[in-house]
């Protein structure tokens, strides 16, 4: 197993709010867009705290632990104030997110926002509301995959003495086999990780410190003067092994990434130019950390997301669907289309399995595709990553997508492109 792990927790890239790339914006039609492989729910919150249409975002990915995730954080973000201050939200937010540990105080809010979500994902009509603007619609789901979604909650808020994660030892095994013989020298592994590769690809923000902290032990947020002792079991999934004897067994434990870090949702650059001190430099370097920027950031989208009252809707499409989607085979299917469909950079190769169907059945005249270039995938080399960008230029032209100039969004690790409907 690599560095990224066989689970995405987090994008590879930072956040975006989608609709500024979709030309044609109605304030009585919703706008429709598609997001596959997202690994959180960064470009969904960014999009929702800025835009004021009403908006059906339809999410695909490959794994159920990411949508269990994707729910406790829209379900969070979504609490009234009254409830959860923004402080406290951001807090909780990002310790959910990111650290492999949390405080007993946020391990709390955990129990009681799984308790909420078991009745919402056994709710019998599918449909739910995280607030009375916002609608969760999980009637796509097939009845396997909301039971294992319920058992994810269940496993969320269940004692540790009955089913118990051991998220330190979980950590070491993955950081022991990552690095083989490195191991004893690891500061120095991560060290030429963060200079070489992070900041020669343009993460240059972030700290040494709070990075060698986050390879060593998984934390990478330190926001309370609280210490943090409780296991994250958000961030427990199982991967099966196959035995010696050819029989396959399923671990539960911690199978996301260990080398890049979740620092890149948040934290690559201030979604706005409003202070100042975010962008202050110090011999060359930022004043400000990932860290720092992290809270900016999230503070900022739930204090915009305070001032919306458009209509939102949320729906959640099976695993493995994007065939049925792409050539309407169901029913439920029949004439959606998007204005806009992001693809993270774990399932571009979608593109090339549907082909032509991709574009001509579920793309509306002038849609927008953005793919998250896998720039901060570590483990791939400078040739690597140039031989995957123009893969996704051909990829994206059979199926009559035009790439559009954007270097901002190049440096950011994204590639855009309009299809052009004849």
């Amino acid at each position: 197993m690599d560095g990224a792990g066989s689970i995405t927790f987090w994008g590879y890239s930072p956040s975006l709010c989608l609709t500024k790339y979709i030309d044609k914006q109605s304030e009585e039609l919703p706008l429709r867009l598609l997001l596959i492989g997202n690994g959180d729910i960064r470009h969904i919150f960014h999009t929702l705290a800025l835009t004021t249409s009403p908006i059906h975002i339809y999410i695909l990915e490959s794994q159920l632990e990411i949508y269990a995730r994707h729910l406790l954080f829209l379900q969070l973000i979504f609490t009234s104030i009254n409830q959860i201050g923004l402080q406290e939200k951001c807090e909780h937010y990002l310790e959910l997110f990111a650290n492999l540990h949390i405080n007993t105080h946020t391990e709390q809010y955990l129990k009681q926002a799984s308790t909420q979500l078991i009745q919402h994902i056994t709710n019998i009509n599918g449909e739910f509301q995280f607030a009375s603007n916002v609608t969760i619609d999980t009637t796509l789901l097939k009845y396997k995959e909301k039971d294992f979604l319920e058992g994810i909650f269940q496993f969320w808020r269940t004692l540790s003495t009955k089913q118990p994660f051991p998220a330190e030892l979980a950590w070491d095994g993955r950081v022991r086999q990552y690095l083989g013989t490195r191991f004893d020298t690891r500061r120095n592994a991560f060290d030429w990780d963060l200079h070489m590769k992070l900041y020669e690809r343009g993460f240059k923000r972030l700290n040494v410190h709070e990075y060698g902290d986050w390879r060593e032990n998984g934390l990478a947020f330190r926001l309370t003067h609280q210490d943090y002792t409780q296991p994250n079991r958000t961030l427990a999934s199982a991967f099966v092994f196959q035995n010696s004897d050819g029989t396959k067994q399923a671990r539960r434990g911690y199978w996301g990434d260990i080398i890049t870090g979740p620092f890149l949702s948040h934290g690559l650059l201030p979604i706005d130019n409003d202070d100042s001190q975010m962008q202050a430099k110090a011999n060359d370097k930022y004043i400000k950390t990932a860290t720092d920027v992290s809270e900016y950031n999230v503070l900022k989208l739930l204090s915009h997301l305070q001032e919306q009252n458009n209509q939102i809707k949320i729906i959640l499409l099976p695993l493995n669907s994007i065939s049925d989607l792409c050539t309407a085979s169901k029913e439920r299917y029949h004439h959606l289309q998007f204005d806009l469909i992001y693809i993270g950079c774990s399932l571009t190769h979608y593109l090339n399995e549907q082909g032509e169907n991709f574009s001509s059945l579920i793309m509306s005249k002038n849609s927008t595709l953005i793919l998250e270039l896998p720039t901060f995938l570590l483990d791939l080399k400078k040739d690597q990553l140039e031989q995957l960008e123009k893969r996704y230029d051909d990829m994206a032209k059979n199926i009559g997508c035009i790439v559009q100039d954007n270097e901002e969004l190049k440096t950011n690790a994204f590639k855009i492109y309009k299809y052009n409907r004849s």
